[in-house]
């Protein structure tokens, strides 16, 4: 069981930070030769990774690179100690790209955790490495076979629609097929780039963006300039705006829990979702017709069992925090 626990919540991690970690990747390159301009990007991309409890670079030889890297501050003491003996530095560590570590103690805060380990590399180069490291209680999982039976059972008592949804959707969509990147480029531009309201339409593979600087009109973009980098320059970065009401470190996993939803069932599924940091709601809308207005909290909240069939919910509980 508790094998089966972690490997369903490396799935969701990994699914959940390799847009933000690959785009990491690229700055970490540019900034490595100067260890207090890397170290304050981290810092600032921090935000960009719900859940991670600490972060911080290493070198190829296993020595810590910058300090550690918390929600509340850079602590410089950790510098230089040696990382090599870590069970995440003693795994076979990539040249390229990214590894989750297996479930180890943290001798940090004495808690089972994961490592996410990405390698800086440029031009062929080893520069070293970026480690987050992350708390498996944190991290919800993913009951599968809950969700098979649950599809079986055709979710006759759906808590949307008291009505049967005879025909499966359509062939995924662009918003279905690349839905990491969309929820990492979502998450930035509303956390760097003054978007407070963001709509996601997932069969017509459009969504609608109302930004701090036009709040009185929207602006519709299909999935396609959304995965651009060139839709940036039409938002200027700036400030996360302080009447915002939801934490920023919760973005992406209201995006994350839109594409739970969203994939869970061929038969109850999301057409739609919106948040808005402004008011702190989030709005569903089903293939049932039917609709949910609910703030962010609430809506994390609640577990996928929830959305798919609330007569079964406390039986086959399928998101569950641990």
């Amino acid at each position: 069981m508790f094998k089966e626990t972690v490997s369903s919540k490396k799935k969701f991690l990994s699914s959940l930070i390799k847009a933000p970690m690959t785009q990491i990747e690229h700055q970490s390159a540019l900034l490595w030769p100067d260890v207090n301009e890397l170290t304050e990007y981290l810092a600032d991309s921090l935000c960009r990774l719900p859940h991670c409890q600490l972060l911080y670079a290493v070198n190829p030889d296993g020595t810590q690179y910058t300090g550690n890297i918390t929600r509340y501050g850079i602590d410089n003491n950790w510098q230089n100690q040696d990382l090599s003996e870590r069970p995440y530095m003693c795994a076979n560590l990539p040249y390229r790209g990214m590894i989750l570590s297996a479930a180890y103690l943290s001798q940090r805060s004495m808690q089972p955790c994961m490592t996410v380990v990405q390698a800086i590399n440029i031009r062929g180069q080893l520069l070293g490495f970026i480690a987050a490291d992350f708390h498996l209680k944190d991290l919800p999982i993913m009951n599968t076979s809950t969700l098979q039976r649950m599809h079986i059972q055709n979710s006759r008592h759906h808590p949307v629609s008291g009505v049967d949804t005879k025909h499966g959707r359509a062939d995924s969509s662009a918003a279905d097929t690349n839905i990491d990147y969309l929820i990492y480029a979502l998450s930035t531009m509303m956390q760097e780039h003054g978007i407070f309201h963001c709509q996601i339409h997932f069969n017509s593979d459009r969504c609608h963006l109302w930004s701090e600087n036009d709040s009185h009109q929207y602006h519709l973009h299909s999935i396609r300039q959304i995965m651009s980098s060139d839709l940036l320059s039409e938002y200027p970065s700036c400030e996360y705006h302080a009447r915002n009401q939801v934490a920023i470190e919760k973005i992406p996993l209201v995006f994350a829990q839109f594409k739970a939803i969203r994939q869970a069932d061929d038969r109850i599924y999301l057409r739609s979702g919106s948040l808005n940091l402004v008011n702190g709601l989030v709005g569903l809308s089903f293939s049932c017709d039917g609709s949910h207005c609910l703030s962010v909290d609430e809506f994390l909240n609640q577990d996928l069992g929830y959305w798919l069939n609330q007569n079964q919910m406390d039986e086959y509980p399928v998101l569950e925090q641990n």
